[in-house]
């Protein structure tokens, strides 16, 4: 085959159970998946663990991966930090930084595919995490009409997938899933401390964030349409 006719995915990839289940399942469609790894700066560390992950891909599953670990902490600081108050100020929700982030990861992601002539993109967002703001229907659904505007295709293979269907086909396929807490796996993917302390009283408590969805397509409208300003239309 003419490398010019192979089928290319790029993946928002951070070697956890869903998308590391999202890699296995694109590489069965695609030639080439290249994996990328978000660097943020801000209390955002451990991506060895992603690059493990990524090896471990290409001796259970076959060559056909690529790894990119990409700094966005110039553009995270003016994108997320630099609006923190008058973000705040207008949703008084802490979500708006783990939402901001999913927004600019996702425009970085749509820019790495135009530079490379990447027509589908997937991440590994997964209906069993729906607590999570960035992986609500809601900001799914969103994100997919941001990548149909630039002639990308927009995937979430494990969307619809049990939790448990992707703990166990990991496990038998030989990955390596650290420790387990509830249906978490620690030490397999970067940590990002932000999102452990919003996150947290759903995992002590099982108590997960109120999220508005009125308010959450506000704030996503409003940070879309400047990431395409700044980031893919400048």
């Amino acid at each position: 085959m003419n490398k010019s006719t192979k089928k290319n995915v790029s993946l928002m990839f951070s070697g956890g159970v869903d998308s590391t289940r999202c890699a296995v399942e694109l590489a069965k469609e695609f030639d080439n998946v290249h994996l990328l790894t978000y660097e943020t700066g801000y209390g955002h560390f451990n991506f060895k663990k992603s690059e493990n992950r990524f090896r471990e891909l290409q001796k259970i599953v076959g060559d056909k991966f690529h790894f990119a670990r990409i700094k966005v902490k110039k553009e995270w600081k003016e994108f997320v930090i630099d609006n923190l108050i008058t973000d705040y100020t207008k949703y008084k929700s802490g979500f708006i930084v783990c939402l901001g982030c999913k927004v600019l990861m996702h425009a970085c992601t749509i820019k790495y595919a135009r530079e490379h002539g990447i027509m589908y993109s997937a991440d590994g967002a997964s209906g069993a995490s729906g607590e999570m703001v960035e992986q609500m229907e809601l900001s799914v659904s969103l994100f997919k009409y941001l990548y149909e505007d630039y002639g990308i295709e927009y995937r979430v293979p494990v969307y619809d997938l049990e939790r448990e269907d992707s703990i166990r086909t990991l496990h038998e396929m030989g990955f390596f899933m650290g420790k387990r807490i509830l249906d978490r796996h620690m030490g397999i993917q970067p940590r990002c401390v932000r999102g452990e302390l919003y996150y947290l009283p759903y995992l002590l408590f099982n108590k997960p964030p109120k999220h508005d969805e009125q308010m959450i397509a506000r704030f996503m409208h409003e940070k879309i349409e400047i990431a395409k300003r700044y980031f893919l239309e400048g």
